[in-house]
């Protein structure tokens, strides 16, 4: 969609539900809200608010393909917005409500304001980043949260609302809801009572926030059915109760509102419940139907995809499969081990299937989620094994997979006295996955993982470095340039598979979002940080000498940059090595390794700040 589709949009809901822009300036909030108006007239307010609301539209419009690499980040861009829009309507320095509360409206008190205003915040980063809310789920968030209940600025909580449940949807390439009446708006967007400091946490179980949610998403175009009970007779005392959607975050709520109010209707009844188009469902609304079972209600689970499948055994209701939906069982008894890792191991099924089993219980959420984001990334063209499903031996979940009949390139490096073919291959190979940049396909993806884990060790590092260190590890990853793109997390030479014409990935535990140098920096710490470099010759980890990891480091980053002019180059490597430096620290923090080694990787910090370019960032 283009600026002048949202501008269209944008003002058509405009008109429908601000007073400001028909003309009507309402000082009633509060004794004291006149004391941060700029304006007293509702002619001048009406010009400047569409003036203001179309810069401000413009400006999230620029950013809209923009990777927030902390919640600080997203913080700026929410007050920028208002600060557009109430320029010239309120005085200079109002930007957040003040004075005097409302005695009109149940917003939040103002003393409040500062610590819901850092949740909001939090959480909105937290939504953008996660997989597990729809876009009109976080638009919607948006909208109740500054509008009805923090309401936070001293004028345009409506209008900035707006906006910025709109920035949700251009980020996403959708349209934005078609309000109907600011009637009918606020008689779904309400607050019965004057909102704590921990209600904003606690939305979830908020009913007042599900109505809100349910209602906005029949406003939305881009919506799909809310996972809701399309109730059909059955034979007997029985009904089908078709569950439908990719059923995440507050449609918890509508679901809950619904066959709690089903049950209510008929009583003591079998309800059958139809998967068969639900793609995934999280933890909140499972537990709405195990509520159920504890309340002894009587239902069956039938027609569930794979994935969901194992979400409902793990979390005990294998006893409500039906029985095609049950998971198969193998034995891997008589099975051949392929290999063997410090999670789990691979075996050998047959000639097309091998078997992935876990030496410890996994997150099986997050294995679902991994195995969603091997699928999403084979429909993007990035190369991977097929997944092809779920077993249970011996009582645990195991994972089915095409057998591969691939080695690692890490056996390639070992074996290979000269590998330079290979390492060139290798760059090649990761730089076709950084350059899969469309939003498009970058939309189903979780946004920004290896950042923001980066970020969380930076953060490790400088609990513990001394004074002349802190905040350095920080600065250099927020200076760390180049678009966002596709990256795999953990690029290490164990993680690639090669045959004569193909590599392809494996371990998609950390696939994402984020920016190319991500993954050139947790190579560089596989390869030159390990922890014996300076005291022992050889990797300990890869079991390659230091010479040959320096010489694999520097064949793939001339490879990889190959074309780039000289200063771009040498400032994109060190910036890798930078963040490779500070993964090594993050981990001998952790472990509480020898303070020597510490002290060491310290300096690396202080050696290659000046070639990254980040040394203005870190004075």
């Amino acid at each position: 969609m283009t600026l002048y589709d949202y501008r269209r949009q944008f003002r058509d809901n405009l008109m429908i539900m601000s007073r400001t822009a028909n003309s009507r300036l309402d000082l009633s909030a509060s004794g004291t809200k006149s004391d941060s108006m700029a304006v007293d007239s509702a002619a001048d307010a009406q010009k400047l608010a569409f003036e203001n609301t179309e810069r401000a539209l413009r400006f999230l419009f620029d950013n809209r393909r923009r990777t927030f690499r902390s919640a600080e980040e997203l913080e700026e861009l929410v007050l920028e917005t208002a600060k557009i829009t109430n320029e010239g309507i309120t005085r200079e320095g109002c930007l957040f409500r003040s004075g005097e509360d409302s005695t009109k409206y149940n917003y939040a008190r103002i003393k409040d304001i500062p610590v819901m205003w850092d949740r909001y915040v939090r959480s909105f980063s937290w939504m953008l980043n996660s997989q597990c809310f729809e876009v009109e789920e976080i638009a919607a968030f948006c909208e109740y949260v500054i509008n009805i209940l923090g309401h936070f600025f001293a004028d345009g909580c409506g209008k900035i609302s707006m906006l910025i449940s709109t920035y949700v949807f251009m980020r996403f390439d959708l349209p934005c809801p078609q309000y109907t009446s600011r009637e009918e708006y606020y008689r779904f967007a309400v607050r019965r009572k004057i909102p704590s400091v921990n209600d904003l946490r606690q939305l979830p179980a908020d009913p007042e926030f599900w109505d809100f949610v349910s209602y906005y998403r029949r406003l939305c175009p881009s919506s799909g059915p809310d996972l809701c009970c399309v109730m059909e007779n059955a034979e007997g005392n029985s009904y089908i109760c078709h569950l439908t959607a990719h059923q995440t975050g507050a449609g918890s709520g509508v679901f809950r509102q619904n066959i709690e109010l089903f049950y209510e209707t008929h009583g003591d009844v079998l309800v059958l419940f139809d998967c068969s188009a639900l793609s995934w469902i999280d933890r909140e609304s499972i537990r709405v139907l195990a509520d159920l079972k504890a309340s002894g209600r009587r239902f069956v689970l039938k027609n569930l995809n794979a994935d969901c499948t194992v979400l409902f055994i793990v979390e005990g209701f294998e006893a409500c499969l039906e029985g095609e939906g049950k998971l198969p069982k193998i034995d891997l008894s008589s099975c051949k081990k392929i290999s063997e890792g410090a999670n789990g191991a691979i075996y050998r099924v047959s000639d097309e299937v091998a078997a992935k089993t876990f030496k410890n219980e996994p997150d099986y959420y997050d294995l679902v989620r991994q195995r969603i984001s091997m699928r999403n990334a084979l429909v993007c063209g990035v190369p991977a094994p097929l997944s092809l499903g779920y077993a249970v031996c011996g009582g645990k979940i195991v994972i089915l997979m095409e057998l591969i009949r691939f080695h690692s390139l890490m056996k390639v490096f070992a074996s290979e006295e000269d590998c330079d073919e290979y390492v060139i291959r290798y760059a090649q190979f990761i730089k076709q996955l950084h350059e899969i940049r469309d939003e498009k396909r970058l939309s189903a993806f979780m946004r920004d993982l290896p950042g923001q884990e980066l970020l969380s060790k930076a953060d490790r590092c400088d609990r513990v470095l001394p004074e002349a260190y802190r905040g350095r590890a920080r600065a250099i990853l927020e200076a760390a340039d180049g678009p966002e793109c596709l990256v795999h997390g953990d690029i290490q030479p164990n993680n690639i598979l090669i045959s004569e014409d193909e590599m392809l990935f494996i371990d998609f535990d950390s696939f994402s979002t984020g920016r190319a140098v991500y993954d050139l920096g947790s190579l560089y710490r596989t390869l030159l940080c390990n922890e014996n470099r300076g005291v022992s010759d050889v990797n300990s980890f890869l079991s390659l000498s230091f010479g040959k990891c320096q010489r694999i480091w520097d064949l793939f980053t001339d490879e990889y940059y190959r074309g780039e002019q000289e200063a771009v180059r040498q400032k994109s490597i060190a910036q890798a090595e930078l963040i490779g430096t500070v993964l090594a620290l993050a981990k001998l923090i952790k472990s509480g390794d020898d303070p020597s080694l510490i002290s060491r990787w310290a300096g690396e910090l202080e050696r290659l700040t000046d070639q990254a370019g980040a040394d203005d960032n870190m004075k």
